[in-house]
């Protein structure tokens, strides 16, 4: 039984893998190829990413982190599925978005964000993110922003994040599932940050320390 479970989560761990090179790439597209419907994006963009080494490691590892521990979790979606490949794209995307998007409503957003949750330590938590992406600290930080009383009601901030095709809907599945990943692995006796940094260590782009 456990030699069969193994099977079932490297082949879980590549598909994701895939899936995650493809969304990662598609942000080096044209924004428009992200009005088409969700499996037509899937298969253009992993197509594409293929044949692009110019595709950030470090990007695409932080993404596959955070989707690897929701999997450890148990809250993870079965491949393939629509609510998976929303999740994928949400995770991908809002990182894209804090990454490159130069929309004031979004940097403020997102600097507020670590400067209401980590105070002194807040510029050295975005730096990294610019370098690496998501981190367990600016996942939460971010999760706790978009909870505040009319973080979505400052002006610009809906329309900018429509540019990286999310909105609300897609942050609330993330806060859902952070909410239950820290749920579920606390009755493991871990924490969702500890989960997420043995996961990091094994994703590409990890500091060799």
């Amino acid at each position: 039984m456990p030699q069969a479970r193994t099977g079932v989560k490297l082949e879980l761990s590549t598909q994701s893998h895939l899936l995650v090179v493809g969304l990662v790439g598609s942000f080096f597209l044209p924004l428009t190829l992200l009005a088409q419907s969700q499996p037509e994006l899937l298969l253009t963009v992993t197509r594409t990413a293929a044949q692009q080494s110019r595709t950030p490691s470090p990007y695409i590892g932080s993404a596959m982190a955070l989707l690897a521990t929701f999997e450890d979790a148990g809250v993870l979606p079965p491949e393939g599925t629509p609510q998976a490949n929303s999740i994928i794209k949400a995770v991908i995307q809002f990182q894209s978005a804090f990454l490159k998007s130069h929309d004031p409503a979004v940097q403020h957003f997102f600097l507020e964000a670590h400067r209401a949750k980590f105070g002194p330590r807040a510029e050295e938590i975005e730096a990294s993110f610019r370098l690496t992406g998501w981190s367990a600290d600016s996942f939460d930080a971010v999760i706790a922003a978009g909870h505040t009383a009319n973080a979505w009601n400052a002006d610009g901030l809906v329309e900018a994040f429509r540019e990286f095709n999310i909105g609300k809907l897609d942050f609330d599945l993330l806060a859902q599932l952070y909410q239950q990943s820290t749920a579920a692995l606390s009755t493991q006796g871990r924490t969702f940050h500890e989960v997420y940094a043995q996961r990091r260590r094994e994703m590409p782009g990890a500091k060799s320390e």
